[in-house]
């Protein structure tokens, strides 16, 4: 028989290696790998959210007489009982860019696998280019392999094939207990895409900067991205017929969330071009930056919601109950943390991410990175808490709801409630320090020497000597969403080219 290994592809339309091993008998795979069970990047949103995946697509599954095999192990280990036991000739799946222990993990699968001359057989699930040496020609490539012809379900098998009682307790990922947190599944998937392309996103392009609006009008896709509920290539078709409407909101919309599509790929590239950006700066120059100067008291603050400004606080609360935030409070999270508490991105990022349910390690790295400011090529990126307060949430909603303390407050007091007149705190019954704490750092003087710390080393020969090399490995070419006008270049290479608002 054939076997599909699954991985972050939990779906069975648009599913190559599905649909190519399903001409003959088959079944499915599912690896439980203590690795991502307890690597520090998964959290407990991802276990339940992987969990409802997974009786989804062993639901559709079952239609096509395909069984699901779920066990737990490192792969190599589980490959070789499947194999034994089933006398399998083929394996099939999906490449994967992700988390260095996974690289690790294929390179020990394909070594066994060629010992025991079986073909892994295996496809692109994203336009990420395997031994690419730089971006020339990469945009024409993604381009194409985006925009292919849609792969249908898998053939339905003549017999079901019974298997071995030996699965792992699905259920012992986790129990839901938090209806906040999105749902997992391909029927979610689908119900969520439906929806923002016929209702939710006319407005895109508009609200999804403020946390208020966001939570509706963003897609809400990354997650179903992230664990392949969706590919790619189905939400582009979808955008592109959505886009005959003849609405100019629409229009707007669908080309700007279209150009945040584009970039899914171009940051997952660069994990796969340098998979040491899990650990290390993009630029080398930057080392020794921050680390040495780490503050336990700030990074406890900061990832408790407790720092004493509001938006962070609110974002941060928000974040650890829903485990989704929209992109501008994520770039501000990471900003604060970054300049005016001056903390290194490693440990930060190691927080955000069992917490972020769309964790993608592509895309987390290479944003992480660039939003505290240390890949060299990269615009400096340093936004007030306050001057983002007042533009989101003009009238604190998103603050009262996420930090009920303040919310006796009125609409100005409750941005910075430090700057307002004792009288007013009094009389809203607001105590500094019992209440709500005291922010943690002078706003103005933090920012004014994070400033001055983060441009001497842009500026500084040890960070400039690697730009070039970077820019030709990394930085986006010039494309089409974007006017000439808004892009930052370095001779014919875009080297900020992205949306201020990436989803």
């Amino acid at each position: 028989m054939n076997l599909v290994w699954f991985k972050n592809d939990l779906r069975i339309f648009d599913h190559r290696p599905l649909w190519e091993a399903s001409h003959e008998p088959c079944i499915a795979l599912y690896i439980i790998e203590p690795l991502w069970l307890d690597d520090i990047h998964t959290g407990l949103f991802h276990k339940i959210f992987l969990r409802e995946c997974l009786l989804d697509l062993k639901s559709y599954l079952k239609q096509k007489n395909i069984p699901l095999l779920v066990l737990q192990g490192e792969a190599k280990d589980v490959l070789a009982q499947v194999i034994h036991n089933h006398n399998i000739k083929k394996v099939y799946s999906h490449q994967q860019t992700g988390l260095y222990w996974s690289f690790k993990r294929d390179l020990k699968v394909k070594a066994f696998l060629e010992d025991q001359e079986i073909p892994w057989i295996e496809y692109k699930q994203f336009a990420v280019v395997r031994k690419l040496k730089n971006r020339d020609t990469w945009n024409k490539r993604r381009d194409e392999i985006i925009a292919r012809e849609l792969y249908p379900e898998p053939k339905k098998q003549k017999r079901q094939i019974d298997l071995e009682k030996s699965f792992f307790d699905i259920e012992a990922l986790g129990e839901r207990k938090n209806e906040s947190i999105q749902f997992g599944g391909r029927k979610a998937a689908v119900k969520t895409l439906n929806s923002f392309l016929e209702r939710r996103g006319r407005f895109y392009y508009r609200d999804l900067s403020s946390p208020l609006t966001a939570a509706d009008s963003c897609s809400r896709l990354s997650p179903y991205i992230s664990f392949g509920c969706l590919s790619l290539s189905e939400i582009n078709q979808a955008i592109r017929k959505a886009g005959s409407l003849d609405d100019f909101h629409w229009k707007r919309s669908l080309k700007a969330f279209e150009s945040r599509i584009w970039w899914h790929c171009h940051f997952i590239q660069k994990l796969e071009s340098e998979p040491e950006i899990e650990f290390e700066n993009v630029n080398p120059g930057f080392n020794g930056m921050r680390e040495n100067d780490f503050n336990s008291e700030y990074f406890k603050a900061w990832s408790q919601g407790q720092t004493g400004f509001p938006m962070i606080d609110a974002c941060m609360r928000s974040l650890r109950e829903t485990g989704w935030i929209n992109f501008r409070m994520r770039a501000l999270l990471v900003s604060f943390a970054s300049y005016q508490l001056w903390l290194h991105w490693k440990p930060l990022s190691d927080f955000l991410a069992p917490y972020f349910l769309d964790f993608e390690p592509g895309i987390h790295f290479s944003q992480l990175q660039m939003q505290s400011g240390v890949t060299g090529i990269n615009t400096i990126r340093m936004y007030s808490p306050i001057k983002q307060s007042l533009d989101q949430d003009p009238k604190g909603e998103f603050i009262r709801r996420w930090v009920p303390e303040l919310s006796r407050l009125d609409d100005q007091s409750i941005h910075a409630p430090f700057d307002a007149p004792v009288m007013f705190l009094t009389m809203s019954g607001v105590e500094l320090g019992r209440d709500y704490p005291f922010p943690i750092v002078d706003p103005k003087k933090s920012y004014d020497e994070a400033k001055e710390k983060i441009y001497a080393w842009r500026k500084s020969p040890q960070v400039t000597q690697f730009a070039s090399g970077i820019i030709q490995k990394h930085a986006s070419r010039k494309n089409k969403f974007f006017p000439i006008q808004h892009r930052k270049s370095f001779g014919n290479l875009d080297c900020h080219n992205y949306p201020k608002d990436e989803e």
